[in-house]
């Protein structure tokens, strides 16, 4: 991906090659704010549940999370996890019941590790719903 140029308001506009020669997909220039790059994942994990899977592994590539939403219906304490080893990869939230939470950062807030899924885990008996946005890096 390389610096195209600059879009009418003045901010960078990139271009980027997808596919793999001149009959496949050409060039698309995208702005570095609209990325198609960009995914989403929701998860609601019932009570009596502590880990769950929010987002597959993706071989040789790390889950960045740059924005997430998360409630919960009683007070819990809610942690983000990486891979088989279930190393925790953010603090943990402690959210009280009926209560809504949102972070976001441009650069990211966490990530996995390579080829690790992004998990979820909370300590009590709490229903958790969790939205978040990412990017394979």
């Amino acid at each position: 991906m390389s610096l195209y140029g600059r879009d009418a308001n003045g901010n960078d506009a990139y271009i980027r090659g997808t596919g793999t020669g001149a009959t496949t997909d050409g060039y698309v220039t995208f702005h570095d704010s609209f990325s198609s790059e960009v995914k989403f994942a929701t998860l609601s994990q019932a009570s009596g549940t502590s880990t769950s899977d929010l987002v597959a592994a993706v071989a040789a590539k790390k889950i960045r999370v740059l924005s997430l939403i998360i409630s919960a219906d009683t007070n819990c304490s809610v942690k983000f996890e990486t891979g088989a080893s279930a190393a925790t990869i953010a603090e943990s939230l402690f959210l009280k019941a009926n209560t809504t939470e949102s972070y976001s950062s441009e650069l990211g807030l966490f990530e996995t590790a390579a080829g690790d899924k992004l998990m979820i885990n909370k300590t009590s008996a709490a229903t958790v719903t969790v939205t978040i946005s990412y990017r394979e890096v």
